[in-house]
């Protein structure tokens, strides 16, 4: 083993063994303890921060430090940095630090993993309308806000208003729906959780302090499901809950029971595309809401029965 992969090789037992001993280091590298103390000198020297405790109870961990030292990936960790990295162009403002990181990954990984990266990059996204971003400068406050437990005071624009207004919320957690991204949060004065849509927010200002609210909801499915949207729709569907949680994405649509029956939520900006879904889900229902869905559906049938016609042979 060379002296590059040995430290290498401290670094994953670092990682994996927080308060190894420099016994079991020197023991599972094939070396000395004096070697193991110089290689976790030279280590520290590259910008890792690897604390040291003596005596019987004593090892070394890796801590925290003041710089980003180099990382070590296996070849699934680099795989799913790389999908990451082609799906941060949801934030606005990241799009040319994504290129140059992925950049920087495919030059420095083993030649054997190259035709994985190329492979993953030429992954495409269908066309389609574009995605709504969500600006970097709102994200990570609101990110940070999230951790800490911060409320904020955001600057909200409805989806039918002119312009934002400013309200006062305890944050919970960010989600994202379909490549958008949503900030679930308890308005001052209420007790209920609402969703945000990130990219309608204009300004993020931290409060330092902790607006009372309720137990944080179990599951954020029926928060996000018909939140930002356009329509609201709701459909009664004629079979039972069961079969139709094993058809349905919950990050998609809500499935609610209602006896041998249930009720199918969910929201679009797109009744179309709401019409040609529930005719793919391939189950017997009725439009609760809204109407004119039923007019998007008897388009969507005669389309079909005008293209597929048969022609009776002579």
């Amino acid at each position: 083993m060379t002296t590059t992969s040995r430290r290498l090789e401290t670094l994953a037992l670092l990682q994996a063994r927080p308060g190894i001993s420099a016994t079991d280091l020197a023991a599972r590298l094939g070396v000395t303890e004096r070697t193991t103390r110089r290689d976790i000198a030279q280590l520290r020297e590259l910008g890792y921060r690897i604390d040291g405790e003596p005596g019987r109870v004593g090892g070394y961990r890796l801590a925290h430090g003041t710089a980003m030292p180099p990382l070590l990936l296996d070849a699934d960790e680099v795989a799913a940095v790389s999908l990451g990295l082609q799906t941060a162009v949801a934030v606005d403002g990241l799009e040319t630090a994504t290129v140059t990181a992925l950049a920087k990954l495919t030059q420095v990984v083993p030649t054997r993993w190259q035709a994985r990266l190329s492979a993953l990059a030429e992954v495409e996204s269908l066309p389609g309308k574009p995605f709504r971003q969500a600006a970097r400068d709102i994200l990570v406050p609101l990110a940070l806000a999230c951790r800490a437990g911060e409320a904020v005071r955001i600057r909200h624009r409805a989806l039918a208003a002119p312009s934002a207004k400013p309200v006062d919320v305890q944050p919970y957690r960010l989600i994202t729906v379909r490549r958008q991204w949503y900030l679930v949060a308890c308005p001052r004065g209420t007790s209920e959780w609402k969703t945000f849509a990130v990219d309608r927010i204009e300004a993020v200002q931290p409060l330092g302090i902790k607006l009372p609210a309720p137990e944080p909801p179990s599951t954020v499915a029926d928060l996000i499901t018909d939140t930002g949207w356009r329509y609201r729709v709701r459909v009664q569907v004629h079979t039972s809950a069961d079969l139709v949680r094993e058809l349905v994405d919950p990050s998609v649509a809500t499935v609610v029971e209602d006896g041998d029956e249930c009720e199918l939520r969910f929201g679009t900006d797109d009744l179309d595309w709401a019409a040609r879904w529930l005719a793919y889900l391939d189950v017997d229902f009725d439009v609760l809401e809204p109407s004119v869905l039923i007019d998007r559906l008897h388009a969507f049938g005669s389309w079909l029965a005008a293209r597929y016609v048969t022609t009776p042979p002579d």
